[in-house]
């Protein structure tokens, strides 16, 4: 239901919903009155199964699912407090889709509104849920006010079942990473020696804290605690241990390259390689952050596009397995796309690298990210189209920052946008004279 970064562990333990694919999505051309008909028999959902199965399936349409949650939510608002049309599992999904088209205002109101449901309802599991859902929902819009908010009421209460107790795990988590991103790091890692004994699980959250805070070292020495120590965590798979240490390994690397220790990077990088020959996040992530810092250009490119190969093979087998549809075998991932163009780009193959950029940018999940756009306007601008970078660049700044590396480039691309646009403005003042000059040459003429 929600996209955690590797490090929110607590996933493991937090309320989820499981299913598979199978219903049809909403027609297109439906008039508001069927499309409310729609969302109604959301109602007939009873099981968990049931709800993410449908959830799936809403989501392969995003004009028609932003569609049913704008024509749901108008239902919803107009409704009565005591007559609101949607059960508590259909306001949950409603929910859950406006979260994912971030319909973020419907969102609040169908989580809202399951929260005080599961009160009424005096039903742990359905609380469990809610909380979870509106507190993602905070995190998503970078509310870490409201995260902490959400979270600290969580803590006061006295659970009874595991549901409840499980989504306190999470909301701890949540609020100690939403205390580091607001930067206050001595209350996040006070609240984390509160609540965690020193195992690999506080190790796992202190390295984030100390990233976000830029302590790279003291980040690293945390994550490699972390490896050290999971071998001998109670209550783990060895899948799960070995799962949580290759993660944690690789989120070493990222540490590594904002610490600007781009061998040790990747070192670490070919060891993942050689242990998961088959992913392709491990190349691709080695041949970027060499062409990044130009290094060993032609060997970047050979890793990206094996990254390209595997994922592509990764994709026939899904399809295969009917886990995704046809049109998702054949979408090429952006971030691979985007390396390759980067790498093309830094070989002067401008052509080519904007026809891989630009179709990466066409990724409307993906792609929203200031950095592929970036690598889209520079590429622009080596071809001379400047007017169409500043567009790009202009495009660019308009897309929310993921890391601390995003706070950067967006300085970055602040600074090419004003001058490219000044360049642009100096450039067409001779023109502008040549005109008035032509115009001049015509009134002589004519006076002669």
């Amino acid at each position: 239901m929600r996209t955690l970064h590797v490090v929110c562990l607590a996933a493991a333990l937090a309320v989820g919903l499981t299913g598979k694919v199978q219903a049809a999505p909403v027609p297109a051309k439906l008039t508001d009155d069927q499309v409310k008909e729609q969302a109604l028999k959301l109602n007939e959902l009873t099981t968990n199964d049931a709800m993410e199965e449908k959830l799936k399936d809403l989501v392969k349409d995003k004009d028609a699912a932003k569609r049913l949650v704008a024509v749901a939510a108008k239902a919803h608002a107009d409704a009565p407090a005591k007559e609101k049309p949607f059960k508590f599992n259909a306001a949950l999904v409603l929910g859950k889709l406006a979260h994912t088209t971030k319909d973020y205002k419907a969102a609040k109101a169908f989580y809202t509104f399951c929260e005080e449901n599961a009160a009424k309802l005096e039903s742990e599991p359905k609380l469990a849920m809610a909380l979870e859902s509106l507190i993602e929902l905070a995190w998503d819009q970078k509310d870490f006010d409201g995260v902490i908010e959400r979270a600290g009421r969580l803590m006061e209460a006295q659970p009874e079942g595991k549901e409840l107790r499980a989504v306190q795990v999470f909301a701890v988590e949540r609020m100690i990473q939403a205390l580091a991103r607001k930067g206050e790091t001595d209350k996040a890692l006070n609240l984390l020696g509160q609540v965690y004994r020193d195992g690999w699980y506080a190790q796992q959250l202190r390295g984030y804290v100390y990233r976000e805070a830029g302590k790279y070292d003291e980040a690293i020495d945390s994550y490699e605690q972390v490896v050290k120590s999971i071998d001998d965590a109670e209550g783990l798979t060895d899948e799960q241990k070995a799962r949580f240490k290759k993660n944690t390994r690789y989120m070493i690397t990222g540490v590594l390259v904002d610490n600007k220790k781009v061998d040790k990077a990747a070192d670490v990088l070919k060891e993942l390689m050689k242990d998961d020959p088959d992913n392709p996040t491990y190349p691709n992530d080695l041949g970027f952050i060499w062409c990044d810092n130009d290094m060993n250009l032609a060997e970047s490119e050979k890793l990206i596009r094996k990254a390209l190969e595997l994922d592509e093979k990764q994709r026939k087998k899904l399809l295969a397995e009917k886990k995704i549809d046809e049109e998702t075998a054949k979408k090429r991932t952006a971030a691979y796309l985007d390396s390759l163009g980067w790498v093309l780009f830094k070989n002067k193959k401008y052509e080519e690298a904007k026809k891989l950029l630009v179709e990466a940018s066409l990724d409307e999940e993906e792609a929203q990210h200031i950095e592929i756009w970036d690598h889209l306007a520079d590429t622009q601008m080596a071809l001379g189209d400047a007017k169409g970078a500043i567009e790009t660049w202009t495009k660019a700044l308009k897309f929310d920052d993921v890391s601390k590396r995003d706070v950067e480039r967006r300085k970055k691309v602040t600074q090419k946008l004003q001058k490219a646009k000044a360049a642009l403005k100096k450039d067409d003042k001779p023109e502008e004279k040549k005109d008035e000059k032509k115009e001049e040459k015509k009134e002589d003429k004519k006076d002669k």
